[in-house]
């Protein structure tokens, strides 16, 4: 079983030391499920009324008319530390809603689940059209590296499943979405979704990948790479191949759409191609959409009235 685990330096360690040494991890991270799930418990039954939660702005409601009487609920944790938390948009008398659930990026140091270019136009968009939105933080490095990440992802991804039902929501209808860092760790766990079993969350619908180029960790670290990428993935070859959605694609992924700029110094839209090749090849449907938007923009302007947005908003409901 794959087990996420920080990376530091265990060459010198003998291979039965070695495995000792996750089984302990998997023994202490199944501890701390158990007290987050405890300090979750207590408090109360449905997060949404524990919360913070408020009706969305007027001025929310003037720029997305069609949101109507929805709210939005702010901080709901899904675990003990205080980055472990996510917005909820809710539809006015949701019932069975699908979900759209965002991790923002920001090179794996910094970004916020409340940026305008992560949640305003999105949240809008999808709460008009009856969709319930969540919008998640996570633990960020330098404490917390992209597979620990990938960890609180997936373990908000098992908190929201289980609430769904309390707020009109179908925990079997859920959409991941990520951009940038966020589009890896959305991109790693949907290409092997047992990754994100281990921390409690069942499959989910599909994903949406928007302009990442983490997608090959070994080949983008071996080649001319901006540093972020040194501070992520460091140099140990065995984390990368642990943290790249190419080396763990696996037959049991969801459907993938990735959109790719074609305005990326990154060259991300071949990149992404390589990785439908490399998914294709373990039978996985992956889409690549290549955009004459800014790497920002294929972030920002998802939401914004165009036929950018059609294109993800066919891909989104084809899948549910």
């Amino acid at each position: 079983m794959f087990i996420f685990k920080p990376y530091l330096n265990w060459e010198s360690l003998t291979m039965a030391s070695t495995y000792l040494l996750r089984l302990r991890r998997a023994a202490a991270g199944a501890a701390l499920l158990l007290s987050v799930a405890a300090g979750v418990a207590l408090a109360g039954t449905n997060p949404l009324e524990d919360f913070n939660s408020e009706p969305l702005t007027s001025g929310f409601r003037g720029n997305y008319s069609g949101v109507g009487n929805a709210t939005v609920n702010v901080d709901i944790p899904y675990g003990l530390d205080s980055a472990q938390k996510y917005d909820v948009y809710l539809p006015e008398n949701a019932s069975q809603a699908p979900i759209i659930v965002m991790v923002h990026g920001g090179a794996w140091t910094s970004g916020d689940k409340q940026a305008e270019d992560v949640a305003t136009a999105k949240a809008g968009y999808f709460v008009a059209r009856g969709y319930i939105f969540v919008s998640l933080n996570y633990r960020l490095l330098p404490g917390s590296d992209p597979l620990i990440q990938a960890a609180d992802v997936a373990r908000g991804i098992a908190n929201i499943q289980a609430n769904a039902s309390k707020w009109g929501g179908n925990e079997n209808k859920i959409v991941l979405m990520g951009s940038g860092a966020g589009g890896h760790l959305a991109a790693l766990l949907s290409s092997n979704p047992s990754l994100a079993s281990d921390q409690g969350a069942s499959i989910w619908s599909a994903a949406v990948i928007l302009e990442t180029a983490a997608l090959n960790v070994p080949a983008l670290m071996s080649t001319s790479h901006d540093n972020i990428y040194d501070k992520a993935f460091g140099a140990n070859l065995e984390f990368w191949e642990d943290s790249s959605p190419t080396h763990l694609v696996h037959a049991s992924a969801v459907p993938i759409l990735v959109v790719c700029s074609a305005e990326s110094l990154e060259n991300t839209c071949s990149k992404a191609a390589a990785f439908k090749q490399a998914a294709n090849n373990a039978g996985v449907d992956v889409t690549v959409s290549q955009q004459n938007l800014s790497p920002w923009q294929v972030n920002s302007r998802v939401g914004v009235s165009s036929s950018y947005t059609d294109t993800i908003a066919s891909f989104i409901s084809s899948t549910l």
